[in-house]
């Protein structure tokens, strides 16, 4: 548990939260600033930051409740489709820094806009950048936490 994180509170019973699913190691209860009816929150028991901070196991099973939560709110709830979104850092938006997925279901005619507006990459850019980041996987690097 990490001091004032508002998830942990929720985790150790300290903050209310209208919890929908629980496993060892991940939770699932619905956002009091909902996007949509139905808007999701899933999130690991243990306390990380950021997506990069996770345990391999806490990475795994946020996976797996993914694919769940998601089944049961799209059967459910009968949405045209589900918008699922993670943030991290300040500038990526991240509002409580507690690694968390919102699992927003979607209709037709709701009035949500896409986060950005889709341009055409700059083809002479694409090669570069492809190659910078499979460089970076054949660096060493730091193992992930088990």
């Amino acid at each position: 548990m990490s001091d004032g994180c508002m998830f942990c509170a929720i985790l150790a019973g300290e903050a209310p939260a209208h919890h929908v699913y629980e496993d060892e190691l991940t939770i699932a209860f619905l956002s009091i600033h909902p996007a949509a009816p139905g808007h999701t929150l899933l999130i690991p028991r243990e306390h990380a930051a950021g997506l990069w901070d996770l345990s391999d196991a806490a990475a795994a099973a946020l996976g797996r409740s993914l694919r769940r939560v998601a089944g049961v709110v799209t059967t459910e709830l009968g949405p045209d489709g589900m918008t699922v979104f993670q943030a991290n850092g300040a500038a990526g938006w991240q509002s409580v820094f507690h690694v968390h997925f919102h699992l927003v279901p979607r209709m037709h005619d709701d009035l949500l806009v896409p986060a950005w507006t889709e341009m055409l990459a700059d083809p002479l850019g694409l090669d570069p950048m492809a190659e910078r980041l499979r460089a970076a996987f054949t660096r060493e690097r730091e193992p992930l936490r088990e």
